[in-house]
C-alpha cells in the first residue's frame, strides 16, 4: 500500500501547486497577465472581477467572469493556485462560453483568515455561492488537481446542477478497505506525519516540489514565474487544506452520473480506479509537468471545446 506522501509524489500533482498573496510582489511584468487580480476588459466583452459573501462564513470570494456563449463553464484551481492558474484559458473561451474562474476560499483575491479550518466542504459552499449569485442552475465544471475532489463535494451537496465533468489531472486519495486494518493505519500514520512536515516546510522544499510540477527543462518560462507564487504560500494554511483535502469520508467514489473527460500528464496506472472515480471518462494524456492546461494549452482547450460544447448525440 502507498503512503500519502508517494502518492503525491508518484502521480505529481493531485494536490502540489501554488497560489499568490494580496502582497505578492514576484512579478512585474504587465504582459504576461498573471497576477492574482487584473484589470477588466483585457480580452474584450465581458471581464469582470466580482466578489461574493458567503452566507454561512461571512467569508468574501473573489472569481472572474470572461466571455459568453451558448454554455457556462465554471473553473476550479488546484491546491494554493489562484484563478490565474487558467490563464491559457482566458483568452481562448472568451466568445464560446461564458466562463467562471473561481478563487477558492484561502487563494488568491478571495479571504484568507489564518487558523481557519479551510475544508472541502467550505471550497463546495464557495462554489455554490458563486453560481447562485450569477444565477447558473447547470454548468461545466473544469476540476484541476485537487478540483475533481471539490467538485464532487459540490456534487453530493447540489446534484444535477454539474452536467459535465473536466478532469485536469486530478485525482482522490484512495484509502484502503476496511477489512485491512493494518493498511488503513499506515496510511492514517503518513497522513498524519505528511501533515508535520507540511507545517514545517521551508523555500529549498516548496522550491523542489515546484520543480518537479513545473519541470524547469520543459515548462514555458512565463508558467515557471507564475509557479513562483507558491513560495510565499503560508505552510500551515496548505498544510490544513492537505489534511482536509485527504479526509476518507471525501474520498470515496461520487458516482458521478455525466459525461467526463479526463486529461492527464501521464497514463492512469490503475484502470480500475479510473472506472470506479470517473466512470466512462474519454482519457486523453499529454506528457510533460502537472499543469498540461499551461503546457499543452492549444490541445487541451480544443478537447474542453469539443466536450463542453458537443453536439446533441455525439457520444463521450
Amino acid at each position: 500500500m502507498k503512503t500519502l506522501k508517494n502518492f503525491v509524489f508518484i502521480l505529481a500533482g493531485i494536490c502540489l501547486l501554488m497560489t499568490c498573496s494580496k502582497s505578492d510582489e514576484f512579478l512585474r511584468d504587465n504582459s504576461l497577465e498573471l497576477k492574482c487580480g487584473t484589470e477588466n476588459n483585457h480580452h474584450g466583452g465581458l471581464d469582470q472581477e466580482r466578489y461574493v459573501t458567503m452566507s454561512s462564513t461571512g467569508l468574501k470570494v473573489h472569481y472572474r467572469i470572461i466571455g459568453k456563449g451558448p454554455v457556462d463553464i465554471v473553473f476550479i484551481p488546484g491546491w494554493t493556485n489562484p484563478l490565474t492558474v487558467y490563464t491559457m484559458q482566458f483568452e481562448y473561451f472568451k466568445d464560446k462560453a461564458r466562463c467562471i474562474y473561481i478563487d477558492l476560499p484561502g487563494h488568491g483575491l478571495s479571504d484568507a483568515p489564518a487558523g481557519y479550518d479551510y475544508t472541502t466542504g467550505l471550497m463546495a459552499d464557495a462554489i455554490y455561492n458563486v453560481v447562485k449569485k450569477e444565477g447558473l442552475h447547470k454548468f461545466v465544471a473544469v476540476g484541476f488537481s485537487w478540483g475533481p475532489v471539490i467538485l464532487g463535494q459540490f456534487e453530493l451537496k447540489h446534484t444535477g446542477m454539474i452536467t459535465k465533468l473536466v478532469n485536469l489531472d486530478g485525482g482522490f486519495n484512495v484509502w484502503p478497505p476496511e477489512s485491512d486494518p493494518d493498511a488503513r493505519q499506515e496510511f492514517i500514520d503518513a497522513r498524519e506525519a505528511d501533515y508535520a512536515d507540511q507545517l514545517n516546510w521551508d523555500f529549498d522544499t516548496k522550491l523542489f516540489l515546484l520543480q518537479m510540477l513545473i519541470p524547469p527543462a520543459t515548462a514555458p518560462a512565463d508558467l515557471i514565474a507564475w509557479g513562483y507564487y507558491f513560495l510565499e504560500f503560508p505552510s500551515d494554511r496548505l498544510a490544513n487544506m492537505s489534511y482536509n483535502n485527504s479526509r476518507e469520508e471525501v474520498n470515496q467514489p461520487i458516482g458521478w452520473n455525466m459525461p467526463i473527460i479526463s486529461i492527464y500528464s501521464s497514463e492512469p496506472v490503475d484502470m480500475n480506479y479510473e472506472q470506479l472515480y470517473f466512470p466512462n471518462a474519454e482519457i486523453h494524456v499529454f506528457s510533460g509537468g502537472h499543469v498540461i492546461q499551461w503546457e499543452h494549452a492549444a490541445q487541451v482547450n480544443e478537447l474542453i471545446r469539443d466536450f463542453a460544447l458537443v453536439r446533441p448525440g455525439k457520444k463521450y
